[in-house]
């Protein structure tokens, strides 16, 4: 590992200093059609205000949270020129033979120096937290193989994937791409809250506000695959029908989900698994929070179906139908358990898991130029249909806690002796604990986008201007099923010695939930300087605000400087409002 460090940190200094000014992709035949692009970048962030709201670790301002060193290099090729010979056979190959053969291959991956030379205390709970876990890993054996908790490093320190791998064929109206790829249907100017074909990572706590969109987005292992219907018919106009499929039993992946106290992106809260008062519980036994992944078969598969066309040559109407897992699952107790790979005498775990379940979303889309605002609006809403749902008396059984009623959420306890016994514990037959309740969800966008001169702050260039105003709307909200934010405690309702949570002590879910979003930059010095704002608001009183100033020293030399602020209400991104930074990147392009 320290020859890695040392090789990276020699990359990134040759690389950053050594660059000329021009950037050019790397061609690597005579014709230009494989080429080699790249994109490197080092970050680093300082935390802007101490810590509160129960955060764990604590941290200071002006302590380093971040440095995290990204690469994303990629491989393009054009290959129809290598199938014209199929042109001249006869029979299937002649009919096959493509118009176009794409291939694309690229790389992601990154290393945080965060638990090697940044703030310490990080560190020191990566350990703590691995010595509570190991007590239950013979669970996480079972459920998944492998966990953030067993070793944080691999998950918030580095990771690299193989992010694109796909093959693109076209031949005529027909296209078809297979392979690992990302899909994005619905609208994601900064929080994708209608985006959800692919999975996120949300170790960075909130996408778009702490980390890239794109950068976020994980890709799946997919067929996809387009036909183009009519270029013109009557008032239609550019019609197609577009359809995916992530077969279940070879991609099963979900959103990489954060958990307390092991990152500074970490949600807030202690370390659950260190609360003296789970002892009541589980006595010397331990505590684990398991991510139980859906399992590798056909009937977790994600699919989806689009149609689009223009529509009297000025709206771009669009409706799909997909089916997706949640980003944001909800937690599901399960009580006390043994697994069936240890030895009796073993001391029993507590687990709460995480739920993850296929959700049908429906959609409908229009975007248009509209001339009275001389800017083009865009409409869009979603029907997500029976979407998991997190009710505290369901979930975790808080009111059961509060009682002492262990029974209700221990099937592992014999009726007859009363005491613990052997539980066999496999992928999705998990002892029966919480309930998850489920909710019908309408969530939708209206956007405003234009071009528009403001001569005394820029009298040579024009401003961009992208706003939204998004809501989500729960169906089976009633005062019998009083839903909230998927598990998360209000601040100061973790108690130090004793676990008796109630209902109120967990954050309220709206019945309606709604949010404007804004987005306006330009350009100075030729293009050279670039400064963006970004801020959303939230009906609820919860505000982000993110601004960032780009200098492009050349086409492959970018700088940037970023703060970013949250405040407000205890809600949505409002769970990290104590995580105000100041973040400087330079960026390596080789495009």
């Amino acid at each position: 590992m320290k020859v890695f460090r040392q090789t990276w940190w020699a990359l990134v200094a040759t690389v950053v200093f050594g660059i000329t000014k021009t950037a050019t992709a790397i061609y690597l035949d005579e014709e230009q059609k494989i080429s080699l692009r790249a994109r490197v970048y080092t970050q680093a962030a300082i935390r802007a205000e101490g810590s509160y709201d129960d955060t764990t670790p604590t941290v200071k301002a002006g302590q380093l949270v971040q440095h995290r060193n990204f690469f994303n290099p990629e491989l393009e090729a054009k290959l129809g020129s290598y199938t014209t010979w199929m042109r001249e056979q006869r029979g299937l190959l002649r009919v096959i033979a493509p118009d176009s053969l794409d291939f694309r291959l690229a790389a992601w991956g990154f290393y945080d120096g965060i638990y090697d030379y940044g703030t310490q205390q990080f560190d020191q709970q990566r350990y703590k937290t691995r010595a509570i876990f190991t007590q239950a890993t013979s669970l996480e054996d079972v459920l998944r193989g492998k966990d953030e908790r067993e070793n944080p490093r691999e998950v918030y320190a580095h990771q690299h994937r193989v992010n694109e791998l796909y093959l693109s064929y076209t031949k005529g109206p027909l296209f078809v791409r297979f392979g690992r790829q990302a899909i994005s249907w619905g609208e994601s100017d900064t929080i994708a809250l209608l985006d959800q074909n692919n999975p996120f990572d949300l170790t960075l706590g909130v996408p778009g506000v702490f980390e890239d969109l794109d950068e976020a987005r994980i890709p799946l292992w997919t067929v996809r695959t387009s036909y183009a219907l009519f270029d013109t018919l009557g008032p239609l106009a550019s019609g197609f029908v577009e359809a995916y499929w992530v077969p279940g039993d070879i991609d099963n992946t979900t959103a990489i989900v954060p958990l307390s106290a092991l990152s500074p992106y970490s949600p807030p809260g202690p370390d659950p698994a260190a609360n003296p008062g789970l002892q009541v519980l589980v006595g010397k036994g331990s505590f684990v929070l398991v991510d139980h992944v859906p399992s590798h078969s056909m009937g977790n598969s994600r699919w989806g179906v689009r149609t689009q066309a223009v529509v009297a040559r000025s709206y771009t109407v669009s409706a799909w139908i997909y089916t997706a897992f949640p980003n944001a699952p909800v937690p599901r107790m399960v009580g006390q358990a043994f697994a069936s790979n240890v030895a009796a005498p073993a001391p029993p775990t507590f687990m709460v898991e995480t739920v993850h379940q296929l959700v049908p979303v429906i959609g409908l889309s229009n975007t248009f130029f509209f001339e009275p605002l001389n800017g083009i609006l865009r409409m869009e809403a979603e029907y997500f249909n029976r979407e998991p749902g997190f009710i505290p008396d369901k979930n975790l059984l808080v009111s059961d806690l509060a009682k002492g009623n262990l029974k209700k959420i221990n099937s592992c306890i014999d009726p007859k002796t009363g005491k613990l016994t052997l539980c066999r514990l496999v992928p999705g037959a998990l002892p029966e604990g919480g309930t998850v309740p489920h909710a019908d969800f309408l969530r939708w966008e209206l956007g405003y986008d234009r071009f528009f001169f403001l001569r005394p702050f820029n009298p040579t260039n024009s401003f961009t201007w992208i706003t939204a105003f998004v809501g989500s709307y729960n169906l089976d909200e009633t005062s019998k099923k009083d839903f909230r934010q998927n598990g998360q405690q209000k601040p100061g309702t973790y108690p130090p010695a004793v676990l008796r949570p109630t209902p109120d002590d967990f954050v309220q879910l709206p019945k309606v939930d709604m949010f404007v979003q804004s987005h306006v930059s330009t350009d100075y010095v030729h293009g050279r300087l670039t400064p963006n704002l970004m801020a959303i608001a939230y009906g609820l009183g919860t505000f982000v605000v993110a601004s960032q100033l780009t200098y492009r020293w050349s086409d492959s030399l970018i700088f940037d400087a970023y703060y970013t602020t949250i405040g407000g209400m205890f809600s949505g991104p409002g769970f990290f409002r104590d995580r105000d930074q100041v973040a400087f990147r330079a960026t390596l392009q080789l495009n």
